[in-house]
């Protein structure tokens, strides 16, 4: 099983950047993460650890995007990245 560590109120994940990791393996390694967010700063109460296939069934929220080429509309997770965004040049000009 795998873990995140989210936003509760956007859902969006976050990611440790010096490690380049969205997910962890343990809910402890995902938990001393976000405790070292605590100590850079953030407050605990805005985020969350949650298993990733009960994230992304129950918690992860979605938005409805324009598709560049076709202009019609996307449904799409927060979390998807800009190079897979079908609304963005990013994704087009690859």
């Amino acid at each position: 099983m795998a873990y995140v560590v989210y936003n509760k109120e956007t859902t969006k994940t976050i990611r440790a950047k010096a490690y380049g990791k969205e997910y962890y393996a343990t809910e402890a390694a995902a938990k001393a993460f976000l405790t070292r967010m605590v100590k850079m700063g953030y407050r605990k109460e805005d985020f969350a650890v949650a298993e990733i296939s009960d994230f992304r069934a129950n918690i992860e929220k979605y938005e409805t995007v324009t598709n560049l080429m076709s202009g019609k509309p996307v449904r799409q997770s927060v979390n998807t990245p800009l190079s897979c965004d079908v609304s963005s040049e990013t994704y087009w000009s690859m």
